[in-house]
């Protein structure tokens, strides 16, 4: 059996994207979209990660690291989160190794 081969996509049919650089850090928007890609952590290693939410005002992920430093992700109330560790097998299918339950803001 001979192996599918995916047309190529043509270029004026790919939808439009922006990319802006700010020091290591990449903003990538698409359609409504935004990607955030912190350049400045690549290659640390993560020695935590702590979802913090409170009664008052304080809604935080905080990811500390081995060296000692941490990245804190301040987020506006009402939220939730849903929360996934999956191994990427290709473009669209992960492999779920764990789920947990939905986390909602206080």
């Amino acid at each position: 059996m001979k192996p599918k081969t995916k047309k190529p996509v043509q270029k004026s049919r790919l939808p439009v994207s922006v990319t802006l650089q700010e020091g290591k850090t990449t903003i990538r928007q698409l359609n409504g979209r935004r990607v955030v890609r912190f350049g400045e952590v690549k290659g640390k290693t993560i020695a935590s990660l702590e979802l913090f939410t409170s009664d008052g005002d304080s809604r935080a992920f905080i990811i500390r690291f081995q060296d000692r430093t941490a990245l804190h992700l301040g987020i506006s109330p009402g939220f939730t989160v849903h929360a996934e560790h999956y191994k990427n097998q290709g473009l669209y299918d992960p492999l779920v190794l764990k789920r947990w339950p939905a986390i909602k803001s206080e």
